[in-house]
């Protein structure tokens, strides 16, 4: 039998992601991460379930899970497309009709919002490969909230240069940079900030006469960074999917749960895999999205309302973001994804477990929490500018699915909590 899997933090970004080369650190707020460190396998239920656990586990796989893999591998790609039109318009802008690679430009961002929106839902899926070496894969694809504008914006110069910081024997290789300075954020930094001159606090040589060039020039070294970038995301949407998929990818590890040479004991160590990725509810959306932005947790500002500390700020794409998480979040609950015929889903195991109460209480706090948050009417930043009640209010009713997530669920389906939510009672 394999090493029992342990329970590997998908946010866990620590000294790896220092900025090498630069005065500036990587910036996150992060503290402990979601699902740091693991409290060993699941235990089984007390008593055995008439329900067909396996069944559950490869409709949630093969319905749910896989499609949304699948689903953000195709954006990676219209985005990697996208972009590359959208370059090659903007450096021939100088002879040809700036509208024409300011219209690209759009499609560019459009093409990355589908991406991001894709890649939210994968956020609530976050097992197997997207947890192996703390996370390796999921920070190259998404490192936030451990993000470096300065290390972006410097990349940025090295890509054109060809080398780094101006030395000829490091030559540049994004797939060799850190996670803090490539990925989807670093795309939304060059395609939405519209702040062209650099965000370091001390430029270095490579830099020095970077807010002197023209803003063509610096868009361009942009879109060329970004043209990389976005391959790069596309090549490791491409590795998740080898690693998911296949007789030897991780799906089928979980599909064969508590039959030989299996990394789960049981399919109910499988399901406890399954429910640990959707504490990134309470972990993430709950805290970092909301909870730190709103300063009910301490922030960049303190404890007052933090503006520059929503997720996606130059997008203003952050309330999206969350609807994705949540979006993703039904899709296991009820078994299905938006549209699609419904299917096994966990609401049909609380059903079989005499707890359909639990069950209407997490759907009805999933409905609660998209009317919150199709009540604000402007981005987040501006929101909590101008209507915190209303992102207040969103928190409140995300809590209140999380606290029935971190009780009832976990309790009625003998599941066991992740260690970074054990002694979570707020």
């Amino acid at each position: 039998m394999k090493k029992a899997i342990l329970k590997q933090g998908a946010l866990a970004l620590a000294v790896a992601f220092a900025l090498g080369g630069c005065g500036e650190s990587t910036s996150s707020s992060q503290g402990a991460g979601f699902n740091d460190s693991g409290s060993g396998e699941p235990t089984s239920p007390t008593e055995p379930t008439s329900f067909d656990e396996a069944a559950l586990v490869a409709s949630l796989v093969d319905n749910v899970i896989t499609p949304a893999f699948t689903l953000f591998h195709q954006q990676a790609q219209a985005q990697q497309s996208a972009i590359a039109s959208y370059c090659e318009l903007e450096k021939a802008s100088v002879q040809t009709s700036s509208e024409q690679a300011q219209t690209a430009m759009l499609e560019a961002q459009d093409a990355w919002l589908d991406a991001m929106g894709a890649w939210q839902q994968v956020e609530m899926m976050q097992m197997g490969p997207l947890l192996t070496n703390n996370g390796e894969l999921r920070n190259r694809i998404y490192s936030w909230p451990a993000i470096s504008r300065c290390g972006i914006d410097q990349d940025v110069v090295y890509h054109q240069d060809g080398v780094i910081n101006n030395d000829p024997e490091r030559p540049y290789d994004i797939s060799a940079r850190t996670a803090t300075r490539r990925g989807l954020f670093a795309l939304q930094h060059v395609l939405f900030n519209e702040q062209y001159d650099h965000h370091c606090s001390v430029a270095n040589d490579a830099l020095a006469d970077w807010n002197s060039r023209t803003v063509l020039a610096r868009k361009v070294a942009r879109c060329e960074y970004a043209v990389t970038a976005a391959m790069d995301v596309h090549n490791s949407s491409t590795e998740l999917l080898e690693k998911w998929q296949g007789d030897n990818g991780f799906a089928a590890e979980l599909k064969s749960a508590g039959q030989s040479g299996s990394q789960f004991e049981s399919a109910h160590s499988a399901l406890n895999h399954i429910s640990d990725a959707m504490f990134y509810l309470t972990e993430v959306v709950k805290d970092k999205k909301l909870a730190e932005p709103i300063g009910i947790l301490p922030n960049s500002c303190g404890t007052s309302a933090c503006p520059q500390d929503v997720e996606s700020l130059d997008a203003k794409s952050s309330l999206a973001n969350i609807k994705a998480n949540l979006l993703a979040f039904e899709a296991l609950v009820v078994g299905q994804r938006q549209g699609e015929p419904a299917l096994v889903g966990f609401d049909d195991y609380l059903d079989d477990e005499q707890a359909s109460a639990t069950k209407e209480r997490m759907l009805q706090g999933i409905s609660d929490t998209k009317a919150a948050i199709a009540a604000i009417e402007s981005d987040l930043a501006t929101a909590l500018l101008d209507n915190e009640e209303q992102v207040r209010e969103v928190h409140t009713q995300v809590k209140a699915i999380t606290d029935e997530l971190k009780n009832d669920f976990i309790n009625e389906l003998a599941l066991e909590l992740p260690t970074t939510s054990a002694g979570d009672n707020d």
